[in-house]
């Protein structure tokens, strides 16, 4: 009897990502629009693009993920390290919530 191969997590993890790049692109225009209507933030079509991920992505590092990109991306824009990593960890708390431990 020949048992089935258990596949490793990194397969799976892969599998995962690419379902989420395979998101449909009209989410990120409409989340700029629902941010910019539900919290007065104008974010531009890259950060827009991480907030999509982080709000539909299953992991448990989804935020933390999304925060240090944004943050990498505010950085390359000219502000500084602690501003953005401000800035970008209340794009995130306003939009996909705090937390729930």
């Amino acid at each position: 009897m020949v048992l089935p191969r258990r596949k490793d997590i990194n397969s799976i993890v892969s599998e995962k990502r690419r379902e989420l790049r395979d998101l449909p692109t009209v989410l990120v225009p409409v989340w700029q629009i629902k941010i910019r209507e539900r919290f007065g933030i104008n974010v531009d079509r890259e950060i827009a693009k991480y907030i999509v991920l982080a709000a539909h992505e299953n992991g448990t590092w989804k935020r933390q993920r999304a925060t240090r990109k944004i943050e990498k991306l505010l950085m390359e824009r000219g502000e500084s390290k602690e501003n953005s990593a401000r800035i970008a960890k209340e794009i995130i708390d306003l939009v996909i919530g705090t937390p729930e431990y």
